[in-house]
């Protein structure tokens, strides 16, 4: 492709992609999806700590704490720390009595991602109840799974350490590498949980769909609002948020975040919509929103 096709074809997918985002009316299904992702995000941490707390793995919370950090702001990581000391005395009667309850509020943030790619493919006709609830606990459990691997890897890291240690000196060259190495792991413990979102989730055929594309925008502004955020409010704006709204200033700050990260969930999907129009696709198997614009 030449350089001028690529930048021709860029242009016409974002002015797609800004056009669609304004005519679907896409800031407003993700001040809705964050408000689901808001219902579940205590739950959430909640069963994930839970998990992480029964496992008998040795420092699983400072590994929790520390992955975590850099899929949600810093602020949200105090909440973790809290959780996991309240949880650490009575962790049995969380997971045997409260598992599926809390599994079921969990799901209520997935729920909100099918609603919302539905939105974005234009679905006309949205899966059966009891189907959309399955799939909502599936994909839950799913995620779940992934955050926890990314956990497990994390505590790869002081292992290897001390196996590459007996060969090769390298505590020091370890201990500069090993941060990127974890956000690296976050990263792609994201881009994974949302690509899965993105193949699974809309109630469209997943044949010649495009999803990696947008899978890594969302999964990039994902990250960059957990560190851009957490930056923010630690160096200029804690005292202005303290000041103003006093205990209220963390849960703002998180709901501002989940807004803006359900809005890069739905910009990445309309983004590989986008990139789908201009695939030479016949015109049963394009969604009714590029048909419409082709006309």
């Amino acid at each position: 492709m030449s350089s001028a096709q690529f930048t021709h074809d860029a242009t016409v997918v974002i002015k797609c992609t800004l056009e669609n985002l304004e005519r679907k009316h896409l800031q407003l299904a993700a001040a809705g999806l964050a408000y689901y992702f808001l219902m579940s995000f205590f739950p959430g941490l909640l069963l994930l700590t839970a998990v992480i707390g029964y496992l008998p793995i040795r420092n699983g919370k400072h590994a929790a704490v520390s992955f975590l950090g850099h899929i949600i702001p810093q602020q949200g990581t105090f909440l973790v720390e809290e959780l996991l000391a309240a949880i650490s005395s009575h962790r049995t009667g969380l997971l045997s009595i409260g598992l599926i309850s809390t599994l079921w509020l969990t799901s209520k943030g997935v729920k909100g991602v099918i609603a919302g790619l539905d939105m974005v493919y234009e679905v006309q006709t949205p899966r059966r109840i009891w189907t959309n609830r399955i799939l909502a606990f599936a994909l839950t459990f799913a995620v779940g799974l992934l955050l926890l691997l990314g956990v497990a890897l994390t505590l790869v890291g002081p292992i290897l350490e001390s196996m590459l240690s007996m060969a090769v000196p390298v505590q020091s060259f370890w201990i500069r590498i090993w941060p990127f190495l974890q956000w690296s792991l976050a990263a792609i413990s994201t881009f994974a949980a949302i690509e899965l979102l993105y193949v699974l989730a809309p109630n469209v055929p997943a044949k010649r769909r495009v999803t990696v594309p947008g899978a890594l925008i969302a999964a990039s502004i994902w990250m960059v609002l957990s560190w851009g955020l957490g930056f923010y409010i630690h160096h200029f704006g804690a005292s202005k948020l303290d000041m103003f709204y006093g205990v209220m200033a963390t849960p703002i700050a998180l709901a501002v975040w989940l807004n803006w990260g359900a809005f890069g969930m739905l910009f990445g999907a309309e983004i590989n919509l986008s990139i789908q129009s201009l695939r030479p696709l016949g015109k049963e198997e394009l969604p009714r929103a590029e048909r419409s614009s082709a006309a």
